[in-house]
């Protein structure tokens, strides 16, 4: 017992200390911030703050976001996806309501062990449910600005703290008032009669909300630095941003008879109209003149003020990261926190004409980024570098596994003085009536192409583009001509244009994203598949050693796939922990902790095992040298073969050996070493084949198996299809191994299967396959598939018809194996157990009979089936159509599965047809965005006759969705689901003396995040 607790003592130290020797992350947005700032080269910009930590950190010179707006451009560095793929190109799409299962930036690093908060505007909040802020993101509740603690007053309109301001605000008021509007109608007068667009009073810091915003920053370092685990808190404040406020003291820091108006303010020559707008964001403050001229140009002195303002906000922003980074340097944590300094993108201040972002010039795409780590030195580049690759790149300084599904590209190298691939970077700007325009950036030049219906992610038409651009920053920064029909600029064009169109091409599709919900999977729990589990069924319906399924089992599966393998199944096989690229990697070297562990693990679970591949293509690099001689090539099998047969024989828990692997190529001949040492080979054909022309590494193998392990059962295993040429061969090899007086205990074929060439849907294949069992039971010989998985290379969704192929797949190789158990032993070992994510490379492929949240696929309950029925055998050649298994025909409720279209449903609010993976059943399903939202539908009925109305609910959150029978006069009936997976809810009632009711199902005051309705059916009660 004392052993146990010191392991156990241990394990917790290891985990404390490995979970203190994380780096903590300090995470800082600018809203609206560009590069006025010292370490970026503006002589006017008081930053000293943002300047010194430029100095002791990385420097990205040209970092661009992917759209210059709030909230598309946070949705896509939070996702790590771009806007086409989010689809949040507007201030009103939630990420949630697009993407449900999205993993955002802040969520994945809480599934990871730190503590997530955030203090002020990260997410934009327009893209967020208001009540958590995207909660499943925080391990702390997000409290909004206006809700943080103070002793100030509050800012009028939460913008304005000047006497002056305070004093328009109330006789405006009082007005709107005499008007007798109150509440919302009184709120939106106010916005309309009293917004100035600058404002500066002689208060402390914590008037504005971004001194608020700092204080509860310091106030949660405050409280992280007394916790052991590592943090990332996301700091967002909300200036530079319209309005320009701030202090008087960061005005005075400027005198405005300096300030330098923007030197080209008018469209550059040959531009085309779509590149610009009329600063509608401007034009809404409540001092700036209606007769702004077509060019956006203001009055000087106006300009001056709001540049001023800009630049004030600005120092005003760089004091609050003063106070933070101060805080942060008086916990002593400076040294243990990576700090990322970002504006979300950049601004226009009179250039062009323009005024704000919402453009794809550079004034309004560049931002600053500024990333600190203590174990780097301070650096800068000039490479073109995006908002995305800011995930990647903390997911590796923090040593977390990338998900593949990020767009970005680490920086990381950068940071270490390496350089990486990345030669521009791309952002877009959507068309006011539809269409989008890119723009990609490279360390030069701005190339830019306009369309007028089109998104990346679909096939693009050049015929769309009604405009393009080319800027030149060398000779022209300030973008005063378009150069795209520049003859002297004719290469450089055709190059950006083909640099451009390939990146287009290559979003195409992207906006697919595998979806986790799998609608026909969504009442699975992981790792709690429904139905007897397979090591039961075994036991139970076959005769002990005649029949064995199994799955692989990988060292890196973690407890709860473990628990699942164990629970499942009686027998198994470590995926490589046995070959010698791991345990022999190197001479000298010798590692048998992999294989180790695992048999331990199935020894403890009383599970059986076979060693897979000792001698096999996977040899170790050093082995594969071309100069090697086949004696030393020969040398290297023997000690291997004779460690590994003398360290397992005589453990109760090996059972079987493959000798070897993969021996034989499809055409029949055999399978030997390639050019080079960076392929899939064998090297050790290379010892050469003996008088007979049998590998000689094959006869020795089973020589070294036979003497030293007399207790495992040997197989020869081999890979291919059935294809006749190579089974024959193998069938002569084994024929000769046995006259030669070695023992052969069975052969096992590798069974990776994927739509063009699946043998379990070809009928002289799978008859090939029976025959070639009967061969090997008829010579004494068990037969096994050791690998068997049907995989969907690199497909965007996992469908139901999908997995309904592979399903029958699956079931047709089992079915086969057990026509043949009453004539010999057979095997069935899926290879794998879940679609990732153990090291990412099966992800995408979803080739297994579990997901990637370990929940069960069709596929495992095909194998269910078969197991549970025996003798029922009889194969499937034609995978069932995927249909809609809602009954709508007998339905009084008209579309009741919401198939294609809403109507005849009258809809309200934020609601609409989602197709993207959340229905229940069918096609599509409907979705209800944001509360106080919903949709409707009057239905003829009998009087006094009894009806039941039932529907599938599901809903994110644990925020209500309901459904509601509504009848004149009558209390309303009500029934309501917070499952986040679909759960079937229903109504009784009488119809009395109604001739009609409403049927509906809506949120109402019940939380902003999404829920989804579907298949909807009304019947009469007999």
């Amino acid at each position: 017992m004392k052993k146990y607790s010191f392991l156990l003592l241990s394990l917790i130290l290891t985990l404390s200390l490995s979970a203190q020797n994380k780096k903590n992350i300090l995470f800082i947005a600018v809203d609206d911030l560009k590069p006025t700032i010292g370490a970026y080269g503006d002589v006017v910009a008081k930053t000293p703050n943002i300047d010194k930590l430029a100095s002791k950190g990385f420097v990205f010179k040209n970092a661009y976001t992917q759209q210059a707006v709030c909230g598309p451009s946070r949705a896509s560095m939070l996702t790590g996806w771009r806007p086409d793929r989010t689809k949040v190109w507007d201030l009103k799409t939630y990420i949630r309501s697009k993407n449900p299962n999205v993993v955002t930036l802040p969520q994945y690093f809480k599934q990871n062990g730190y503590i997530t908060c955030a203090t002020g505007k990260i997410f934009d909040p327009r893209s967020v449910d208001k009540r958590t802020y995207d909660g499943r993101s925080w391990t702390i509740p997000y409290k909004p600005p206006y809700k943080l603690p103070h002793t100030s007053p509050y800012p009028v309109l939460g913008e304005y703290q000047s006497k002056q301001a305070k004093a328009e605000y109330n006789f405006a008021k009082k007005l709107g008032e005499l008007k007798g509007l109150k509440g919302k109608q009184l709120e939106k007068y106010l916005r309309k009669n009293f917004r100035p667009s600058t404002d500066k009073a002689d208060v402390p810091d914590d008037y504005y909300f971004d001194g608020w915003i700092a204080n509860d920053a310091i106030k949660k370092i405050d409280r992280f630095a007394k916790s052991n685990k590592p943090f990332l808190l996301m700091v967002g404040f909300k200036k530079p941003h319209l309005p320009f406020t701030a202090p008087k003291k960061y005005w005075d820091l400027y005198d405005e008879k300096d300030i330098k108006l923007a030197k080209f303010q008018r469209h550059a020559k040959g531009s085309p109209d779509v590149a610009y707008h009329n600063n509608p964001e401007l034009r809404s403050y409540t001092d700036i003149p209606k007769t702004i001229d077509e060019y956006g140009e203001l009055d000087p002195e106006k300009q001056k003020e709001l540049i001023h303002g800009y630049y004030a906000a600005t120092s005003y922003i760089d004091a609050q990261i003063g106070k933070v980074i101060n805080e942060l340097e008086k916990q002593n944590l400076l040294d243990k926190t990576i700090i990322v300094l970002w504006g979300d993108h950049g601004f226009h201040l009179g250039d062009h004409g323009l005024w704000t972002k919402h453009t794809n010039f550079e004034q309004a795409t560049h931002l600053p980024l500024i990333i600190i780590d203590p174990s780097k030195k301070p650096g800068e580049t000039s490479i073109p570098v995006e908002s995305l690759d800011i995930y990647p790149t903390l997911c590796d300084l923090a040593g977390l596994e990338k998900d593949t599904l990020l767009q970005g590209q680490s920086l990381v190298p950068l940071l270490e003085g390496k350089d990486i691939d990345k030669k521009y970077a791309v952002s877009q700007w959507p068309r006011p009536k539809g269409g989008m325009g890119y723009s990609i950036r490279t360390d030069r030049y701005r190339y830019t192409e306009w369309y007028e219906d089109y998104v990346s992610t679909k096939p693009r038409k050049d015929k769309n583009i009604i405009g393009r651009e080319l800027y030149d920053y060398q000779a022209d920064p300030l973008e005063t001509k378009n150069l795209v029909k520049n003859k002297k600029y004719k290469e450089v064009a055709a190059e950006l244009e083909k640099k451009l169109h390939d990146f287009l091409d290559s979003q195409v599709g992207t906006d697919l994203v595998p979806d986790a919900s799998l609608t026909f999977m969504a009442n699975e729990v992981p790792g709690k598949p429904k139905g007897t589990p397979l090591r039961e069924l075994v036991a139970k319906n076959f005769k002990p050693g005649t029949v064995y399924v199994g799955a692989t089992v990988s060292y890196r599966y973690d407890k709860k796939a473990l628990d699942l393998l164990a629970e499942q199944f009686s027998y198994t096989t470590p995926e490589n922990a046995a070959k010698q690229s791991y345990v022999h990697p190197e001479p000298g070297i010798w590692r048998w902790d992999r294989i180790d562990n695992l048999v331990r693990f199935a020894k403890n679970h009383n599970m059986v095992m076979r060693l897979h591949g000792p001698v096999s293509p996977q040899a170790s690099k050093w082995a594969l040298e071309d100069n090697r001689t086949p004696e030393e090539l020969e040398q290297v099998m023997e000690e291997y073969m004779t460690r590994q047969c003398k360290r397992f024989n005589g453990n109760p828990t090996i059972k079987w050996m493959d000798v070897v692997n993969e021996t034989v190529n499809a055409d029949g001949t055999w399978f030997g070493p390639k050019p080079g040492t960076d392929q899939w080979e064998n090297p050790w054909l290379k010892i050469g084949l003996n008088e007979d022309s049998i590998p000689i590494y094959i006869v020795k193998a089973f020589e070294i198996a036979n003497k030293y392990a007399p207790d495992i059962k040997l197989i020869y295993n081999q890979h291919v299809r059935m294809e006749p040429a190579a089974w024959e061969k193998v069938k002569k090899t084994v024929l000769y191994l046995k006259k030669k007086g070695l023992r052969v205990d069975g052969i096992g074929w590798q069974a990776h299967l994927r739509p063009d060439v699946n043998v379990a849907l070809n009928k002289k294949d799978l008859k090939y396959l029976e025959d070639l069992i009967d061969w090997a039971h008829s010579n004494g010989l068990e037969f096994h598939v050791t690998e068997i998985d049907y995989t969907f290379k690199n497909s965007d969704a996992f469908t139901k018809k999908m997995a309904e192929e592979q399903a029958v797949t699956y079931a047709n190789i089992l079915k086969v194996l057990l026509k043949k158990r009453n004539t010999g032993v057979v095997g069935f070992n899926t290879w794998g157990l879940y679609d990732g994510p153990v090291d990412n490379k099966h992800r995408g492929n979803y080739r297994f009979i579990f997901d990637e949240k370990l929940r069960a696929k069709p596929a495992y309950y095909a194998i269910q089936k078969v197991l549970e029925n025996p003798d029922d055998l009889e194969l499937t050649f034609e995978i069932p159509e995927s249909v809609n298994e809602f009954d709508d025909k007998n339905n009084l409720i008209k579309n009741g599965g919401f198939e294609g279209q809403i109507k005849p449903w009258l809809n309200y609010g934020e609601t609409e047809l989602d197709f993207g993976g959340n229905q229940h059943s069918g096609e599509s399903c409907l979705m209800i965005a944001a509360d106080k939202s919903g949709a409707n539908q009057f239905v003829n009925v009998k009087k006094n006759t009894d009806y039941e109305v039932s529907a599938w609910l599901k809903s994110y959150g644990g925020e209500k969705v309901k459904l509601v029978v509504l009848m004149e006069g009558e209390k309303n009936k009500v029934v309501t689901s917070s499952d986040d997976n679909y759960k079937k809810v229903s109504i009784k009632f009488n119809s009395g003396n109604h001739k009609t009711v409403k049927i509906a199902v809506n949120k109402w005051l019940n939380g902003d995040n999404p829920a989804w309705i579907d298949d909807v059916y009304m019947k009469e009660v007999k």
